[in-house]
């Protein structure tokens, strides 16, 4: 079933409540009570004779003297031998909570009824104002920037789990389901935009160091590039060096407020290792002062630590490694 035809069951059963039907009893005969358009039993099962019929709003003497009308059909009229509430209202509410596959076409309805059903309700209310909350807040952070993705996925994932544990009706849950996953995407692909927004910046940073540069002579640039964590950023304004500034040793770093990291990349021209500027060695200079780990080739390295704070000293460093090996 769909969450819409769920809905549309749970409102019907609900309507049928409220209808405050009478649930009447009656032994009788076996073959007479078979009659009855529509009356459920249990397949193959062995009913005594009398058997005792239950019927939902309508006397089970009118249903045995007009076998074939349209009652049976559209209430619950069935043979059972266990007991009954008197009135369909003492059900007091209905809340589906879960229909699902058992085995191969065979599927379950799970439902709870009176104060649990109640209780699910409430529930399901006070969620539906947490995700609403969260719509809200998502949207205005990714607006302003004042939310970092990684604490709007956190946000999102862990209401997610709450929903999931949550005893309600499935309409609802898959309702807010389908929120909860609109609004991860807004997020991955606000995420998306803006780690491209900034490579297209750092690709025009390094340009712009470029443009300064006397690329015929030999030289070192060590640079912090404002791109969060997406190293992909450093690494594509890193190619701008390869192809327009061969004869230069170029080294870029960025700090991750979100992971508490700094990451650096670099690149050295072969003209530069052969006077001892290897990358390996220049990252392991970094290393020392932000911690962490690193390593590459003797022309690209990368490099990440943990000492968020030591960053200005990482680039000081850096600069006086590789000066002092051109030197």
């Amino acid at each position: 079933m769909t969450p819409d035809e769920i809905n549309e069951t749970e409102k019907i059963v609900q309507r049928m409540i409220e209808a405050n039907y009478q649930v009447y009893a009656r032994e009788t005969p076996l073959g007479l009570a078979k009659e009855i358009q529509g009356l459920r039993a249990v397949f193959d099962e062995t009913y005594p004779d009398p058997v005792r019929v239950l019927s939902i709003g309508e006397p089970v003497e009118t249903l045995t003297g007009d076998p074939t009308g349209p009652w049976a059909v559209q209430y619950s009229v069935e043979f059972c031998g266990g007991t009954h509430l008197h009135r369909s209202s003492h059900i007091m509410s209905i809340a589906l909570v879960t229909e699902e596959a058992i085995a191969k076409g065979i599927r379950r309805i799970v439902a709870l009824t009176g104060p649990e059903a109640l209780k699910a309700h409430r529930n399901a209310g006070l969620i539906e104002k947490e995700v609403g909350d969260l719509e809200l807040k998502v949207k205005s952070g990714l607006e302003d920037g004042s939310l970092p993705f990684k604490t709007a996925t956190k946000m999102i994932v862990e209401t997610g789990d709450s929903l999931s544990n949550s005893l309600i009706s499935q309409w609802r849950k898959e309702t807010m389901r389908r929120t909860l996953n609109s609004l991860k995407k807004s997020v991955i692909d606000a995420d998306r935009a803006h780690k491209t927004k900034l490579a297209q910046q750092a690709v025009e940073r390094a340009k712009e160091i470029i443009a300064g540069l006397d690329t015929q002579k030999e030289s070192v640039v060590v640079e912090e590039m404002a791109v969060g964590g997406n190293s992909k950023a450093l690494d594509t304004a890193l190619k701008q060096f390869k192809g327009q500034a061969p004869n230069t040793a170029a080294m870029f770093f960025s700090r991750d407020e979100d992971s508490g990291k700094v990451f650096c990349l670099c690149l050295v021209p072969k003209g530069l290792v052969s006077k001892g500027l290897q990358a390996d060695q220049w990252v392991q200079t970094v290393i020392e002062v932000t911690g962490g780990k690193g390593g590459g080739t003797t022309t690209t390295a990368q490099a990440s630590g943990p000492n968020v704070d030591q960053l200005p000293q990482a680039l000081a460093a850096a600069r006086t490694y590789a000066n002092s090996k051109l030197q």
